[in-house]
């Protein structure tokens, strides 16, 4: 980076700020010494950008499943881990931190030659194009430490998997997506062994044995096991009907 990344001049006092946390933007801070001879670093002032999250339970923390699923492939994975680490460092800090840009270039694997200087760069204006970053006066810098929903037309140019995950989220506000996913893997893994013949019992067993979490394996094998059921009861009906013997049950 040849430039500092935050470099704003400070503005008269009777300028406004852009952005809602104005009121933390002249906030009196603890002196802190420049760089030195590191070479196009600079020192910011971080201060968490809490807007998004007025109310309790808005907004998705940095290191959530929502983020990791889906803002990944908005943001890019430089821009995704700046937010990350910014974020951690806030929670260490909360009032505040001074950050150094190279040390956090190098934290997430972006410091040193100069292509990845400018991969920091990018990382760290593409986090503010999509606001989750805003700069301020006297090289202060204000981040989200929720992220918001992503947007319809975001959402859209996601790959079809996690467009389709992204719209079950949405139909179930709250929800966890990653376990959205997780669930669904383990009722299509029970309805298979109950297929093969096993008993209920025993794909449940199954289910622990492949690390899924018990409440998951037990939620999985009694919906698995009452479609089962249930498919099983129709074709003995139809069976009935046509005088044909019993057949198994197809997954």
């Amino acid at each position: 980076m040849q430039t500092p990344l935050v470099a704003v001049p400070p503005t008269p006092a009777t300028a406004a700020n852009p952005s809602p946390p104005s009121a933390a933007a002249g906030r009196t801070r603890a002196p802190h010494s420049e760089p030195g001879d590191r070479t196009g670093t600079a020192e910011l002032w971080v201060e968490p950008w809490n807007d998004l999250c007025q109310t309790s339970g808005r907004g998705h923390h940095p290191r959530s499943p929502y983020v990791e699923l889906f803002w990944l492939g908005v943001l890019g994975p430089s821009a995704t881990w700046l937010i990350r680490r910014l974020a951690l460092r806030l929670e260490e800090a909360p009032e505040g931190v001074i950050v150094n840009t190279a040390e956090i270039a190098g934290e997430i694997g972006l410091g040193g030659r100069q292509a990845l200087q400018s991969a920091f760069e990018r990382a760290f204006e593409r986090c503010c194009r999509f606001g989750l970053m805003q700069r301020g006066r006297h090289n202060t810098l204000f981040v989200r430490t929720r992220l918001p929903d992503l947007t319809a037309r975001m959402a859209e140019r996601l790959p079809t998997r996690l467009r389709v995950l992204h719209d079950a989220w949405r139909r179930q506000p709250g929800a966890d997506p990653a376990r959205i996913a997780t669930l669904e893997r383990a009722r299509r893994l029970a309805m298979a062994l109950l297929g093969c013949g096993d008993e209920p019992d025993s794909v449940e067993r199954q289910l622990h044995t492949w690390q899924f979490h018990p409440a998951v394996a037990f939620e999985a094998t009694r919906w698995a096991t009452e479609k089962h059921t249930r498919a099983a009861a129709a074709v003995s009906a139809v069976n009935a009907d046509t005088g044909e013997p019993a057949t198994r049950v197809a997954d």
